[in-house]
């Protein structure tokens, strides 16, 4: 599990507060810390997520609501929006995140205090939830949107991801839905761009932006669509959901999976952790993670690191400019690449009971992020880099 978390972030980064008996008394009457944070890299870094460990902030500012608590850039005074993450939903929060960016070599610090104050609630940045009547998982941030079909779907489409591309920067999911279930006289199709993005993204029985399967020497086995789904987080900066596959027999075992997506703001990418699980305990299974190919696209890949992509035509349309999915994750996590008629594929190796972690995802040129293939490369490249390394992180008493 230690290895695991070493391994965790991009944008999530698991920081355990330490404090000597003497900081932690002064900590505790002022209600507040300075949480200093330091990027190495010689590259910026935009939309850092930061996770605090809820359990070392209530003891030290001596607060039980989440809602108290307040995050302030020490150099602009500029309040950050902040989100506490229950994951296990007993009412106990796990972690305490805000997120901020920062130029290359840069050290910057933000003042956690516990305030009164009242503050108008900010627009959430992110959004998940299950679509009804289509029973769709659908999740978004300010960047880019995602959906995985549900049991009403069985029957057409697998467990690949669709993406949906975004032209804005607020949340679209319920409204184009809701468009596209209007009656034949006022329907607003998702289909076609509005102004707002669309969905222009063709999955169908495929692994689309970044899914994945069991694998045997070519073969997918795939699960279907999810069984069952629980809404961990919505916003405002952080989406996270958990879904669960019905069991597969593969090489003569029942495998289930569980599988959580995150998905922060400012981020084009989904982290994606999968545990398989069966009656037997450590057992070693290969899997893959795959791009599902569009026509005309070309394959690119890391010449040292794990990471792929595609890019080319969002659709048969030119004026829907250009689109590019890919996957990154530690060398750990995947161990070879493999290129099929569908699928470009990052394959490796699982124990059931552990969980794996890879990230996925898609970045189109007309919402104004991506100009270029060499730009989308060079994002999926940088992601790697912020995994390898992460933000340094120490507290100040003040």
């Amino acid at each position: 599990m230690e290895r695991i978390i070493r391994l965790f972030p991009l944008f999530i980064f698991v920081l355990f507060l330490v404090f000597d008996p003497v900081s932690a008394g002064s900590f505790s009457k002022s209600k507040s810390v300075v949480v200093q944070i330091t990027n190495d890299l010689d590259l910026d870094r935009a939309n850092e997520m930061i996770a605090l460990k809820w359990d070392r902030v209530q003891q030290y500012l001596k607060v039980i609501n989440c809602d108290k608590i307040y995050v302030y850039d020490s150099e602009t005074l500029d309040t950050l929006i902040t989100q506490c993450i229950d994951k296990d939903k007993n009412g106990i929060p796990e972690e305490f995140i805000f997120c901020s960016d920062f130029k290359a070599k840069e050290t910057k610090q933000f003042a956690v205090k516990v305030s009164d104050k009242q503050t108008k609630t900010p627009q959430s940045l992110t959004f998940a939830q299950l679509m009804i009547p289509r029973e769709d998982l659908a999740w978004e941030n300010d960047r880019i949107a995602f959906r995985i079909y549900g049991p009403a779907f069985a029957k057409d489409v697998n467990n690949g991801i669709d993406v949906w591309t975004k032209r804005v920067r607020y949340p679209i999911i319920e409204k184009w839905y809701k468009g596209d279930e209007a009656p034949d006289s006022v329907r607003v199709s998702y289909h076609e761009d509005h102004g707002e993005g669309a969905d222009f993204f063709s999955v169908g029985r495929a692994l689309g932006a970044g899914g994945s399967a069991l694998y045997d020497n070519g073969f997918l086995c795939q699960p279907g669509v999810f069984m069952s789904h629980k809404i961990l987080a919505a916003g405002p900066i952080r989406a996270m959901f958990e879904v669960v596959y019905k069991p597969v027999k593969f090489n003569g075992h029942n495998i289930s999976e569980v599988k959580r997506f995150t998905l922060d703001a400012g981020s084009n990418l989904n982290k994606i952790e999968i545990t398989y699980r069966t009656d037997s305990l450590n057992i070693s299974v290969q899997f893959a993670a795959g791009l599902v190919k569009r026509k005309g696209v070309a394959v690119y890949s890391g010449e040292k690191d794990k990471w792929i992509g595609l890019w080319g035509l969002t659709n048969e349309k030119e004026e829907n400019g250009l689109l590019g999915t890919g996957i990154a994750a530690d060398n750990k996590t995947f161990n070879d690449i493999k290129e099929d008629s569908v699928h470009v594929l990052l394959l490796g190796t699982a124990i059931t009971g552990v969980p794996l972690v890879y990230y996925a995802g898609a970045g189109w040129t007309c919402s104004g992020d991506f100009s270029t293939v060499d730009e989308w490369n060079k994002y999926l490249n940088e992601f790697i880099l912020r995994l390898k390394s992460p933000l340094k992180i120490t507290t100040i008493n003040k």
